[in-house]
């Protein structure tokens, strides 16, 4: 059984600058190519007040068949990391 079934990511907001670095990283793990749209994590920052909205959809499968969850791997604040349900 993968090991991975029984993950989830976790971001600290309190380190999320919303450099959407995930979500390029996460679109070459899926596509080989750097595009947002086709991640299956989303980051938007809220104008009004600056808040970083942080959402991870279905398609996400913690990179398998990588060494790791690259999103977690790439991010320049360590702010994602993966943890046992």
């Amino acid at each position: 059984m993968d090991a991975r079934r029984n993950m989830r990511l976790e971001r600290n907001p309190e380190l999320c600058h919303g450099c959407r670095t995930c979500e390029l990283m996460c679109s070459f793990h899926h596509h080989r190519i750097m595009a947002p749209d086709k991640s299956s994590i989303q980051v938007i920052r809220r104008n009004f007040d600056g808040a970083i909205l942080w959402s991870v959809d279905s398609s996400c499968d913690l990179c398998s068949g990588e060494d790791g969850p690259f999103c977690v791997k790439y991010c320049p604040y360590e702010a994602l990391r993966s943890v046992t349900r």
